[in-house]
């Protein structure tokens, strides 16, 4: 198998892992993939100038408390180690700004979800204002988000009210294979959902 086939190999089996974690929390009530033939559209959005569109792993409603009926959207990375997870946060961040921009009722909450840290000392930054501007106005996303290389043409696009936006609806979780083993079991979700009435999610 070749690296790029075992990448989305492994990308498959993630997306896989983080919704069942997110199922078994039982805090999700409804959840779809980019694979499904049915819903998987409203995980693609397309640059604003140019370029192939991308797409969101999962999406679905929440439930329960403060999130209850609440949108999310969430990029899965099951990486065993940093690899290149700067770079593609700084993507994914370019995203979640064309997607709120495009379809805010998408985007309640935009969710990160890793099984390993990057940029651990400045994990604290990685929402901040100041590090989203900093991602959006990188050489990577200028042109494919404002339509311009130059940066400061670039930074007079940049929508502020936008950036704050995303410092309170960005998420960074991050997964361990053991605290995958920590959510209820099969047998105990089934049970729940059935008590609950609303039905198992696979």
């Amino acid at each position: 198998m070749v690296a790029g086939e075992l990448r989305q190999q492994t990308g498959s089996i993630g997306v896989d892992r983080a919704k069942r974690w997110l199922n078994y929390s039982t805090r999700v009530a409804s959840i779809y993939t980019n694979t499904d033939k049915v819903l998987k559209d409203l995980l693609h959005f397309q640059w604003p100038h140019g370029g192939q569109g991308f797409s969101f792993d999962l999406g679905g409603k929440l439930r329960g408390g403060d999130l209850h009926d609440k949108s999310f959207m969430a990029e899965v990375k099951a990486y065993r180690y940093e690899m290149d997870s700067a770079t593609e946060y700084r993507k994914f961040i370019a995203e979640c700004y064309v997607a709120l921009q495009d379809k805010p009722d998408r985007c309640d909450n935009l969710i990160w979800l890793s099984w390993a840290p990057f940029q651990a000392q400045s994990w604290h930054k990685h929402r901040s204002p100041e590090s989203i501007k900093k991602h959006l106005l990188h050489a990577d996303n200028t042109f494919r988000v404002f339509g311009t290389e130059a940066p400061d043409e670039a930074q007079g696009k940049l929508d502020t009210q936008v950036v704050y936006e995303l410092t309170n609806r960005l998420w960074l979780l991050t997964l361990c294979d053991e605290q995958e083993g920590l959510v209820i079991t099969s047998d105990h979700y089934q049970r729940l959902t059935a008590f609950m009435g609303i039905g198992e999610e696979s």
